[in-house]
């Protein structure tokens, strides 16, 4: 399905994007057009705008009903399923913004098909372009999933969307405790160890359309191993709060269920790394009181029980 793809011409206005915090988002520093910036530095990914976006030659396309209410196209010049270096990618939004790179060019532009604010541009670029860009890229594997930290150990929320994982990461927040993500867990494997890679300091515990979210004073900063991940059950608000150790077929599966980022081209290489976080890391289903006046009680049980763990 193809919707208004070709080459165009930009007709509102640019933004004048300040390259003020983050100053690392993923693993990664973005050189925005107005900074001087040597583009050979390591681990940094240069945004530019541009007036004239070619996308004619981007025949492949798949079309998304985006959260946001809205639909998003992607598209490739090649297939989806084989990704190889210099490979185009376009990235549509409805009546808003679109984007292109290359795969692993470590430069991705944009153009704006309406007005709109700095946090509309940095909403779609930092929620969801760069998960695609690295995805695609492989350089990190996506988790739906919040995460923080409890004295340097990374611990991860799973949840069904509107399933609490926000409103529990909110309140560790509230706490103290360094925000990992909000909501798309950026992972890697190095010899047999999963890692969390802090995403951007932006929290959204309430997920108003297009809203970039509240800045958090204290962002994590570390990549560290992850320690457990906690995969959330509502429960009667008079329940007992209870963790179990997950195994087999069904942690696995419930691992799959939160997959993020999981195009249907990315599942045969999905799958197999989901297998291995399975055998490689703690998961836990923990029930959770569907009772806000609880989450004190939540919080503690999941630390006491996150300090106990070993490694």
């Amino acid at each position: 399905m193809e919707r208004g793809l070709g080459s165009t011409v930009c007709l509102a206005a640019p933004l004048n994007i300040s390259a003020s915090k983050p100053s690392m988002i993923y693993g990664y520093h973005l050189a925005f057009s107005n900074e001087l910036q040597d583009e050979h530095t390591p681990n940094t990914i240069k945004i530019s705008p541009s007036d004239f976006i070619d996308s004619s030659t981007c025949f492949n396309i798949q079309v998304y009903q985006n959260n946001q209410e809205k639909n998003v196209t992607l598209a490739t010049d090649r297939v989806f399923d084989k990704p190889e270096i210099g490979q185009k990618w376009f990235f549509q939004v409805e009546d808003t913004i679109e984007f292109m790179w290359e795969t692993q060019s470590g430069k991705i532009s944009y153009r704006f098909l309406a007005e709109a604010t700095e946090d509309i541009f940095r909403f779609w670029l930092y929620h969801i372009v760069l998960p695609i860009y690295f995805s695609i890229g492989e350089v990190y594997k996506f988790l739906h999933a919040g995460a923080v930290e409890i004295e340097d150990k990374s611990v991860l929320f799973m949840a069904p969307s509107h399933g609490g994982k926000s409103t529990l990461t909110d309140y560790f927040i509230q706490r103290g405790h360094p925000l990992i993500t909000d909501d798309k867990m950026a992972t890697f494997e190095r010899e047999g160890v999963y890692y969390a890679v802090p995403a951007h300091p932006y929290h959204r515990p309430f997920r108003t359309v297009e809203v970039l979210g509240h800045l958090c004073e204290n962002p994590s900063t570390q990549i560290h191993p992850i320690h457990a991940i906690y995969i959330l059950e509502k429960s009667a608000p008079d329940a007992q709060i209870t963790i179990r150790t997950l195994k087999g077929i069904e942690k696995f599966s419930r691992l799959h269920e939160g997959g993020e980022m999981n195009f249907s081209f990315f599942t045969p290489q999905y799958v197999s790394y989901l297998a291995g976080l399975a055998n490689r890391v703690n998961v836990f289903a923990i029930t959770v009181p569907h009772d806000l006046e609880r989450l004190k009680e939540v919080y503690t049980v999941i630390t006491n029980h996150t300090l106990q763990l070993q490694g």
